[in-house]
């Protein structure tokens, strides 16, 4: 139900806090990741559906080589690379109130294995109050329900999907998501669609996914580094001619309609 009330409260917010534009967007990317989404089955698995209106950037630092490791959607990358919580970072072809809070979080839907995911879904990370800086990095301001916890999959698993979403954030999730998540909760068994219906988070804004199996030696061939922005254009990203058109207009209606829908409806 929307309240009037509730967009009263942040339309003054909408017109005085100033506005940014996120990085560089590439429609294409958008196109790639919503693909990859259905491609790899991650709807319906994880989500009934996903039609993003931004682009969510991940980057690891390889503890081996301290260089950076862009995650594109569907990249191998090996149990050492994910060793470390990744960097953030969001990035949208409009200007949006740089004053938003947004919820983030990972999931394992092919726990223990996916040959055999009793366990799906296991919940990797799990936190609010992120703000986007001045570098588009998605900074947290508070504690995480749950903190990031690095991918060990089994010996003998094919490898596991690790789906990262943002959210809008509810204006009560931090009195409601505490009672349902907390360091003693447990992680496996997560049913992230239960979870959001309970504290109202909508349907993500962004995301992306990779696959992290088990590694004998600590490497992964298959898995590419880079020192580059996070939301550069990636090749590995699954590609359907003509089944997506760019998102040109689309992800500016949708961004819009999200941040107001709501703003207005998020106050009670």
């Amino acid at each position: 139900m929307l309240h009037t009330q509730g967009l009263l409260f942040f339309l003054p917010t909408l017109l005085l806090v100033p506005l940014r534009v996120l990085g560089q967007f590439n429609n294409q990317n958008l196109t790639n990741t919503t693909q990859a989404f259905a491609t790899a089955k991650i709807v319906p698995d994880v989500l009934s559906s996903f039609n993003p209106a931004a682009l969510l950037g991940v980057e690891f630092t390889d503890p081996s080589t301290n260089q950076s490791v862009n995650v594109t959607p569907g990249i191998l990358l090996s149990m050492e690379q994910t060793m470390k919580e990744p960097q953030f970072f969001l990035t949208a072809n409009v200007t949006i109130p740089s004053t938003i809070p947004y919820v983030l979080v990972i999931v394992d839907p092919d726990a223990p294995m996916p040959q055999n995911n009793t366990e799906s879904q296991f919940r990797h990370m799990l936190g609010g109050d992120f703000h986007v800086d001045n570098s588009s990095k998605l900074v947290n301001t508070s504690a995480a329900l749950s903190d990031f916890v690095n991918p060990t999959p089994p010996v003998g698993s094919d490898p596991h999907r690790y789906v990262i979403l943002a959210f809008i954030q509810p204006a009560d999730f931090n009195s409601t998501a505490p009672s349902l998540v907390n360091a003693s909760t447990p992680r496996n068994n997560f049913n992230l669609t239960t979870f959001g219906e309970a504290v109202n988070l909508g349907s993500p804004i962004a995301g992306t996914y990779f696959l992290t199996g088990p590694s004998s030696n600590g490497t992964n061939s298959s898995a590419t580094t880079s020192s580059t922005s996070p939301s550069s254009s990636s090749s590995s990203a699954a590609t359907s001619s003509g089944s997506l058109k760019a998102h040109d207009v689309g992800s500016k209606v949708m961004w819009g309609l999200t941040i107001c829908l709501t703003m207005y409806s998020l106050v009670f």
